[in-house]
This record gives structure tokens, sequence and C-alpha cells, in this order.
């Protein structure tokens, strides 16, 4: 059997996420792994370099193997799998960017250690440039590393040093969980530090990808040892560019990263190309289809890599053709037998002797001599209706389960009705380890199991965010398509259960009206609200049309709030989990009662309420819904949050005036993010917004304008 083909992959950040990867992809002994380099990158090396801090560390990995990941629990049969691995080369960039600011220019200045590590000169390893760089940090951390990631590319672009053969597929950057905007961050990082002297063309191309979720149950207590209770039971990605070529080298190379190959596990890709199931228009399963076929998805050399990535492209024309054949024979055209038989499109062709043959051999990277109808036939409409995935990143935000799950448990669990005053400054409760059997409360068996929790999920994750999701998809996407709200409720089980009971996106959508109360909003605006009644005359029932957020909108809320609380503190691979606290030792009385509150430092607080419910009540305002009136729950989680962590995303209820904005007036908005912190106020920015390269290639100067005058780029 022929060796893998050759691949570097950088990981950036050190979670428990890296930490789990060193020991799986780090294993020699496994010949997956074989021509695989892997390093890593982080701000401090004590974790990822021995105890000497001369060479990696060593990571051992304990994998409880599910006999299924998509119901896992302990009773059923499991076993244990050992991966003992370190990375090839670790490379510690320091706390700050001081030493990233001291270049001007100067190509004889040394590069600095992420430089190294991108480019993998003077690097202690064979692997020459990065393919694939990794994000494998908390949500909040996304931002300052695509800053740092985006100057040292600039730099290295400009010095020639990423490769200058056009024929060089892509290096991709992307993070294992695309929550919070991913897409979002790196247009407004790689603008920020875009030099004036950037021609607007990366020299070699650059592509984006990002998880739906993190494909990992893990942690570690210990440096060089961790536990990997789980895996994800689905891997969903969206990339950036859309086109075939992007998705079939980002597959490759996640493929080698996830053991796809070794746990039978598949990539699925989302937005408006993805298939059916997930609300797109199925060209991506009609490129895998093909892939297979032509063998593109096994390429055992770079050369053969290289290969794969331009011959995806004649794959496109191949799978616009079997689109069209498949079609028919279901419209009863052309008979099944006679699609299939079917010649590939005479474009493909050279000569009028391959235009007759029946196999697809001779078509192999052969493209249109001219690049109008290249674009044109292998481009499918999905992607040049949506060129850089926005759709398929924006389902990555707003279908993020702990976004939700986090925020609603902690408010739930920090809660004291015996001393009300001092609980609603800062979440102290009182705890008695004895008594209570742990150290401080366990995150999801006693934070979850209150009724409160699930009641708070139940209404924001099945009915508030599901307004936004609607509405927001009616206005972005073409008509047809659902690639956010396919995905709504994060797990399939669950998306599952809540159709069946009239729950879905859709379903909220219409049922309280506000879907339609976001259009015309949004018409008024473009036409003119004397339009309005003209345009939607056959919709006119001739009454108040806006139900809005009603007790009882919800079909069957009480069971689903139950269910979700007995879920979530019964779960076997989440009961171990304790809450983020701090001891007030001076507390501690006689019988072992002390007084704790919550750790607003840690990531329960700083992903998933600045990146997780405030932008869902960025997108709400944006739509012109009334915050108050429409998303109360979402607006009295994120306003309890804050309070705790001395901060005002949102207008706390005191400030909020006749006019005021909740989202856009709130001084520490531009710490979020919510569209108004990039300056995004209104659908047709957020448009405009989105037709930004997500790697600053492209000057939508209008889109850029509204950007540097926004908050978050006056702070930087």
């Amino acid at each position: 059997m022929a060796p893998p083909a050759p691949q570097t992959t950088l990981l950036i950040g050190g979670s428990n996420g890296t930490s789990t990867l060193c020991a799986i992809l780090g294993d020699k002994s496994n010949p997956a792994n074989a021509n695989h380099v892997l390093r890593v990158a982080t701000r401090s090396g004590h974790k990822y370099l021995d105890d000497n801090q001369a060479a990696p560390r060593v990571w051992r990995c304990t994998e409880k193997k599910h006999i299924s990941d998509v119901v896992a629990a302990d009773f059923l049969p499991t076993r244990l799998i050992t991966h003992v691995g370190a990375p090839d080369s670790v490379f510690v960039y320091g706390g700050d960017q001081q030493e990233d600011e001291k270049k001007k220019g100067d190509d004889d200045e040394p590069l600095n250690p992420l430089e190294r590590a991108i480019s993998g000169v003077h690097a202690p390893d064979n692997g020459g440039s990065a393919d694939i760089i990794i994000l494998a940090c908390p949500v909040s951390a996304h931002f300052a590393l695509l800053r740092r990631i985006a100057k040292a590319m600039y730099n290295l672009d400009r010095r020639g040093l990423l490769g200058r053969s056009p024929a060089r597929p892509p290096i991709f950057i992307g993070s294992l969980y695309a929550a919070g905007g991913l897409d979002w961050m790196s247009r407004i990082a790689f603008l920020k530090e875009r030099p004036v002297d950037f021609n607007g063309t990366w020299k070699r191309s650059l592509g984006l990808f990002g998880l739906k979720a993190f494909p990992y149950l893990t942690k570690s207590l210990k440096a060089g040892e961790v536990s990997l209770h789980g895996r994800f039971p689905q891997l969903q990605v969206a990339v950036s560019p859309s086109n075939a070529g992007s998705r079939s080298r980002v597959k490759m190379l996640l493929d080698r990263v996830l053991q796809n190959n070794e746990t039978g596990k598949k990539l699925e890709f989302l937005g408006l190309s993805s298939n059916e199931v997930l609300g797109g228009d199925g060209t991506c399963d009609e490129e895998l289809q093909v892939m297979k076929e032509k063998d593109y998805t096994t390429a055992s050399s770079a050369v053969a890599a290289a290969n794969a990535y331009g011959g995806a492209k004649s794959a496109m024309i191949i799978a616009a053709q079997t689109h069209k054949q498949i079609k028919n024979a279901k419209e009863g055209s052309v008979s099944a037998s006679a699609a299939a038989a079917a010649a590939p499109p005479i474009i493909m062709t050279n000569s009028s002797s391959a235009a007759t043959s029946n196999g697809h051999s001779s078509t192999k990277n052969r493209l249109p001599p001219k690049l109008a109808i290249d674009t044109l036939v292998t481009q499918s409409l999905a992607d040049q209706a949506d060129p850089f995935s926005s759709l398929a990143f924006l389902s990555c935000t707003l279908n993020s389960t702990n976004q939700i799950l986090h925020p609603c448990i902690l408010v739930a669990l920090f809660r004291d009705e015996a001393n009300p005053e001092r609980n609603e400054q800062d979440g102290t409760i009182s705890w008695n380890p004895t008594k209570e059997l742990t150290p401080l409360p366990r995150f999801y068996a006693d934070g979850a199991a209150k009724i409160e929790a699930g009641q708070l999920i139940t209404a924001i994750a099945g009915g508030e965010m599901y307004f936004v999701i609607d509405a927001l998809e009616r206005l972005l996407s073409p008509r047809g398509y659902d690639p956010i709200s396919a995905l709504h409720g994060g797990e399939p089980v669950g998306r599952k259960f809540m159709n069946i009971l009239g729950n879905s996106p859709h379903d909220m959508g219409s049922r309280s009206g506000l879907t339609n109360l976001a259009l015309k909003t949004e018409f008024a605006k473009l036409y003119g609200s004397e339009n309005v009644k003209e345009a939607a005359d056959g919709d006119d029932s001739g009454g108040e049309d806006t139900n809005g957020n009603r007790a009882g909108l919800i079909n069957r809320e009480k069971m689903l709030a139950w269910c979700m609380s007995t879920g979530l503190s019964r779960n076997s691979r989440l009961n171990a989990v304790l809450s983020p606290c701090i001891v007030d030792e001076s507390s501690r009385q006689v019988d072992g009662t002390i007084q704790i509150k919550p750790n607003t430092q840690t990531r329960f607080f700083t992903d998933d309420t600045q990146h997780g419910l405030c932008i869902s009540l960025g997108l709400a305002e944006l739509l012109g819904f009334d915050l108050e009136r429409y998303m109360p729950q979402t607006l009295y989680v994120v306003r309890r949050l804050q309070k705790w962590m001395k901060k005002e995303f949102v207008l706390p209820q005191e400030k909020v005036t006749a006019g005021s904005k909740i989202v856009s007036d709130a001084k520490d908005v531009w710490e979020t993010s919510a569209p108004q912190a990039f300056g995004v106020k209104t659908v047709q920015e957020l448009k405009r917004f989105l037709q930004l390269d997500v790697f600053s290639e492209t000057h939508g100067l209008n889109a850029e304008g509204v950007l540097r005058k926004s908050g978050l780029m006056a702070r930087l």
C-alpha cells in the first residue's frame, strides 16, 4: 500500500484539542501518520515542551471508544485505546505582539516564531510550509490569533516565503470550532493588518474553514496526559472560497487530521452547495461521487495531491452534466440507464475522438480554454450565489449549542433565593462539599438538573433563536434554500424531534409572525412603507399578523424543558465536569459550608456570552425586532451574566429609553461578535459585509469604510 501524501499541519493554541491531536497524530507507529509533519505554535512553551524546555513533550491520550458516538452511554459496551505521540516541532510566539511590531518591511529581518512555523523556514523539521493552519483554542481567542496570523501571512507573502507558484494548492486556515462568527473575525483581522503596499492578490491562495462542532470531548488535567471521552458524531464544515477545488482540498487535509479513514466518519460540507438534507442543492454530493470515481481523494504523492486540486475543476464539469442527466431521468425525459451511460460534456474533450469516448480517463485536468467559460460552467449556481460561504459559517454561528447551554445553566446554577441582593451582583451562592459530596457544583449534573436551566434553554434555543434564524435565512438565502435552519438545534436527534412537534425555525417564524414582520420591515426600508400593503396584497388577512413571542408558542414546551434538564444532567460523559468557581475561603463555616461565585474569566463566560447570545441579540436588533418584547429570555440571561462580568454588552433595563438601541448603544458591544461591533447595523450593511473577501483580497470600499469606522476597529 502506497504511503499517504505529505502533509504539514500547524496547530495554534494550547487547548485540550491540541493535546489530543499531539497524541493521536504524533504517534509515528501508526502508518496513517506517515509523511505527516505536526507543528504546534503556542504562547507558552511549558505545556508542549518537555520539562527541560528543549524538545516537544510526549502526550498520552486515553480514548474511551463507545459502541456509537450518537448514543454514548457507560452502560453500553466501551473499550479503551491509548495513543502516544508528540509534535515534530514546537514554536513559542510569546504573550504579546511586540516581536511582530518590530518589522518595518525589512526583508533581512529574522522571521518570528509564528512566521517560521507557517513557512517552515529554519524549522527543525522537513515539512516545508504549512498546508493547513488550525486554531485549537477558545472562541474568545480567535480574533487575536487571526490578527497574528494575518500579520505573519502578509509578511511571508511579501517576501515570497509561502510559495510563488500559482499551481500550489491554497493554504487553509481555520478552526476546530467555528462559532462566534469566524469568517467575520477573519475579514476584520486581515483588513486591519493589511499593509498599504498589498496589491490585493495573494501570491499563494488562502482558504478558510471551520467545523460546526468541536470534534472531541476531551480533558487534560496534567501536562503530557489527556483523556478523550468521546467524539462528536457528525463532522460538518464550512469552507471558503466556495468551489469544488477548495472542498476537495479541505476534505483531503481534514480527513487526515480527524482520522476519518480510521474511524469511518464522513466530512459533510455546509452552505448552499451542501446536500439537500443540509439545506443545499446537492452540489457537494455530486462532487464527492465524481471524486470517488476519478480517485481524486486518494492521492499517494504531493504531485497527485496538487493534481487533485486542479482536477476538481474538471470534475465539476462532469458533476454539472451528471446533475442534469439525473434530473432528466427523474422527470422522465430520459431513462435512468441512458443517463448513467451518457458521455461527458463535449467541452471536456480536446478532439472529436475524445468526445466519442465513453470513459472519463482522457478528460482529467483538461480545462476549458477560456476563463469565462471555465467560471460559468465549472462553478455551481450555489457557489456563485455565496462565493465566500457566508451562510455556511453563519450556520456554524447560529446553530452552536454551547453558546446557548452554558449561559442558561450558569444563570440557573448560581442562584441564591436566600440572599438575592448579593447573588444578583456577582452570583455568590452557598455550597457544602461534605453534604453534596463534590468539592464544587457539577456544571451539568447539578446545574442542568435545575428546571430553570431546561426552561431557559428551551425558550431561547427552541423559540427566540428560531425567530432570528428563519427571518435571517429568508433575507439572505436564495429562495428554496435553507442552509441555516436545516441544522437547527445542533443535534440530529433533537432536531428531528422538534420537527415532528412542529417547532422548526420555519414553524416558529410563521406562527409568531416575526419572519413576516422582518420581511415587511426590510421591504419598507428599501421601497417605502406605502408600498408594503400593495406588495403583500395576496397575503393580507386584514388584521394584525404578528403574534410575537407569546406563551404556548412552542409546542410541548414543558415536556421539552424537562427532557433538556434530564438529558444533560444524566449524561455520563458530562457528569464529572465541575463548575467554574472562585471559592471564598474566609467564608468557610464549621459545618464546611463555603461561599462560591462563578469565575467570569473562563470560556463559559468569555466564549458563550459575547460570542454567542450577543450575536443573536445583535442580529435580532438588526432585523428590527423589539428585543424586550420578542427576545426577553435571551436578554435576561445576557443582562444577568454581564452584571457578574462587570460589563455592558447590552443596555441594562434602567438605561433603555425611547429610541435607544439595546445592542448598538451598549458601551462594551465592541468586545462581542455582534454585527454592531463591526459597524453593521442594517440588513443591507450585513449583505455588503458578507461580500468582502475573508482574506481582504477584494476591495469593497463601502463595506470596508463601515468596518473602519466601527467601535472594534477604533479600539485596535
